[in-house]
């Protein structure tokens, strides 16, 4: 199908003011299904123009950006900037396009240490309230501290990796980019899945020592040193209770 798209996009893409052609979205991602619309994103240089496309067993759906406004975005972390992360370039009529794409989606050395610092925090802060959650019966609070837990950790991770999150419907696909994770990643899906399901302590405490690990070898020690003993009193509890009951 992307063969197809990227065919037709460039037979019909001939207007001197164009500089490239991105698909985006869905298709882009290897995430679509039958309902999806094929996402492009017309760059172009002065005046705005109009790509015509023949009709096809899909529907296009084409937006515009300036060269100014998509340069632009390597300095504006917003929303629009995580739909590169899986962008494809169809057509390229520029030296540029690549690199700029590359440097939205990729954190300066700065943003990224500053980054895993918040969502590092951030992240134990929600497993810790899930981990008490739990502990008080509270159900709804436990899996909704969990969910968080792990969005934290997610954007913790790519910021680490020095890239910017990604939609959270498309993590599973985009994992294969981070070279540093805490454990494999099939299993660090799975983990995922069961914690934002369950809240299970086990699962939390295994990720979190895996997490640990890594976080700490990395340099961010003082962001778990900062929660003085409270993080390890409240795995040492759920590890007590675990072997209480398998006596």
């Amino acid at each position: 199908m992307i063969d197809q798209i990227k065919q037709v996009v460039y037979e019909n893409c001939s207007q001197p003011n164009v500089l490239g052609v991105l698909l985006m979205g869905s298709v882009s991602a290897d995430a679509h299904d039958q309902l999806s619309d094929v996402d492009l994103l017309v760059v172009y240089q002065q005046s705005e123009p109009v790509l015509r496309l023949p009709n096809a067993a899909w529907t296009w759906d084409v937006s515009y950006i300036s060269e100014e406004e998509i340069k632009g975005l390597q300095k504006c972390l917003d929303w629009r900037a995580n739909a590169f992360l899986t962008a494809q370039i169809i057509v390229d009529h520029t030296t540029w396009l690549p690199s700029v794409i590359h440097e939205i989606c990729t954190l300066s050395d700065q943003e990224s240490e500053r980054q895993v610092t918040e969502w590092l925090d951030a992240y134990l802060n929600a497993f810790y309230r899930s981990m008490k959650a739990v502990r008080r019966t509270n159900e709804l609070g436990a899996l909704l501290q969990a969910s968080s837990s792990i969005m934290c950790l997610i954007h913790c991770l790519f910021s680490m990796n020095k890239l910017i999150p990604p939609y959270l419907d498309r993590v599973d696909i985009l994992l294969d980019r981070l070279e540093h994770l805490p454990m494999q990643k099939t299993a660090l899906s799975e983990r995922f899945a069961a914690i934002s399901k369950t809240a299970n302590p086990k699962d939390q405490i295994i990720l979190f020592r895996a997490t640990e690990k890594l976080l700490r070898s990395s340099g961010f020690n003082q962001v778990y040193e900062a929660w003085g003993d409270q993080l390890e009193n409240e795995v040492n509890y759920w590890e007590a209770e675990d072997q209480s009951v398998r006596k």
